[in-house]
């Protein structure tokens, strides 16, 4: 069944691509940035329903907050790739939450948030957002959050939280424009339009997002996070990630692959914002 959807799409991919570069890119463009939606279970509600709730207009869509703690310093939490807020319920069981405010988003197009793409500078602009809104002193950031936190701060150092702590970062969006291509099968002129429909919308291409050339310029502490083995985000990119942050330490897992699911790790995390 997979398979044949990929066909499919593949297909009609390469052939809206011939007869019309405009709306052959978008398209493309949409499908490289649409997450599968994945609705939680009730385990899953009973723990967000736990939480403060709210909304925000960001970009034309409502983005859903979650809260818990009423402490003075905060704590902004930012998952992944067709992830959400549960993924962070181990850290906000753990953390103290009289010293801490823990503030948890789902990005656009995932959990209860509006919208059907996502992309990196999209999740940049909307960590600003929250940055200016909420001042956060730490981030806890996944996959792609931790890419888009990156890519903010490289872009706007000034807006740095005191430190940020980098669970298992991909390293450049060109590997996954490869990847997307290799999977769907599509032709060098869907490739090429993509390109350019990076170039039209963010302004610039998809080399231009690199994890170890956003590193040089981040001015919090890091943690950086990464499993030897994960998969998704191989470690090499964890690795050139911490080279190029100077103000940077590693705490390496093995076994854990790319969702670092480990009380270890949330105490490693607990540690380092606690550390003066």
């Amino acid at each position: 069944m997979q398979k044949a959807v990929i066909s499919i799409l593949a297909k009609y991919l390469n052939v809206l691509n011939i007869i019309s570069k405009r709306v052959g890119s978008r398209h493309a463009f949409f499908v490289f940035c649409y997450p599968i939606p994945v609705q939680l279970k009730p385990a899953q509600l009973k723990f967000i329903n736990t939480s403060r709730q709210g909304f925000f207009d960001f970009a034309g869509k409502k983005v859903a907050t979650y809260e818990w703690g009423s402490g003075p310093e905060v704590i902004l939490f930012l998952h992944g790739w067709q992830s959400q807020t549960y993924r962070w319920k181990k850290f906000i069981e753990t953390l103290d939450k009289e010293k801490y405010t823990l503030l948890s988003i789902d990005a656009p197009a995932h959990g209860n948030s509006e919208g059907k793409i996502l992309y990196l500078p999209l999740y940049a602009n909307l960590i600003e957002r929250l940055v200016a809104e909420y001042s956060p002193d730490y981030i806890l950031a996944h996959s792609m959050g931790a890419f888009s936190s990156l890519a903010l701060f490289y872009e706007k150092p000034e807006l740095s939280p005191k430190k940020m702590a980098l669970l298992g970062t991909p390293g450049e969006v060109t590997e996954f424009v490869e990847e997307y291509a290799r999977v769907l099968k599509i032709s060098d002129r869907v490739k090429k339009n993509l390109s350019d429909y990076f170039i039209q919308l963010m302004g610039h291409g998809a080399e231009y997002y690199s994890a170890k050339k956003f590193a040089t310029k981040q001015l919090a502490q890091g943690l950086i996070i990464h499993d030897e083995g994960d998969k998704d985000a191989p470690f090499r990119h964890g690795l050139a990630v911490h080279k190029n942050w100077p103000n940077s330490e590693m705490y390496v897992t093995k076994g854990l692959g790319h969702k670092l699911r480990s009380i270890d790790v949330v105490h490693k995390v607990e540690e380092f914002f606690a550390r003066d």
